[in-house]
């Protein structure tokens, strides 16, 4: 496995737990607003194995759960993966599933072993190449989405709010394509700018939590559970 880093202990990470986050190298996308862009090539990892990783995390009781992020975990063998999956959860732990998306083949495949799931929903439909690099980013999204509904898993459906990118119009239109598809919790993110992949983002300024607020009640009219997530998490 291409392993970027582990943070030891997080309690943002997943959602009513204190969970280890650990980090992949290697995405398929290259969202210009990328705060991890130094991993998003798989080689700038480091090559290990399943049992290695086990080995940072077996004796952390401060955490009852494991968050997997990137990069795209998705972009992993299947196989170590898995095998990943169930070695955490035989130590106990509940497992969170950071993806874009792009790989609902894969993630219908392990779908049964995780705990929780966050889908980064990008931009409007017609955006979503120029965002991601990739054509068919947007249609392999819904895909994905769709395997997560139907598990019945807990999950959040997420868009990082970045000025050029989404705004209110089109957050709105984001939520009633998820309304369309039955997603029940959908999460706002503010954009920061101080580390991204390009450097022209750095120069533009987040909308501020209030706009942020703002936007997340009325998508609230149409979606049951919305959280804005900035400096604090809010529940709307």
């Amino acid at each position: 496995m291409h392993l970027a880093g582990i943070l030891d202990t997080s309690t943002v990470d997943f959602p009513g737990k204190i969970c280890s986050v650990i980090f992949f190298s290697g995405c398929p996308f290259r969202c210009p607003y990328c705060q991890n862009y130094r991993i998003l090539d798989i080689r700038s990892g480091y090559k290990v194995n399943v049992d290695f990783i086990i080995d940072q995390i077996k004796d952390n009781f401060l955490i009852d759960g494991i968050c997997l992020s990137g990069g795209e975990p998705l972009m992993q063998n299947l196989d170590e993966l898995k095998e990943l999956i169930r070695k955490i959860k035989d130590l106990g732990l509940d497992v969170k599933l950071d993806t874009n998306g792009y790989y609902p083949d894969k993630l219908s495949e392990i779908i049964s072993l995780l705990d929780y799931v966050a889908i980064d929903f990008k931009a409007t439909p017609e955006f979503y190449p120029k965002v991601t690099g990739k054509k068919d980013s947007y249609n392999k999204l819904i895909s994905s989405i769709k395997i997560v509904i139907d598990s019945g898993i807990n999950y959040e459906i997420r868009t990082t709010v970045v000025p050029t990118i989404v705004d209110k119009n089109g957050i709105l239109r984001i939520v009633n394509i998820l309304s369309d598809l039955g997603v029940k919790r959908y999460v706002l993110q503010q954009f920061r700018n101080n580390d991204v992949l390009d450097e022209k983002f750095k120069k533009i300024n987040p909308y501020p939590k209030e706009y942020l607020i703002d936007v997340g009640r009325q998508a609230k009219k149409v979606i049951p559970e919305v959280v804005v997530r900035c400096d604090s998490e809010i529940e709307l």
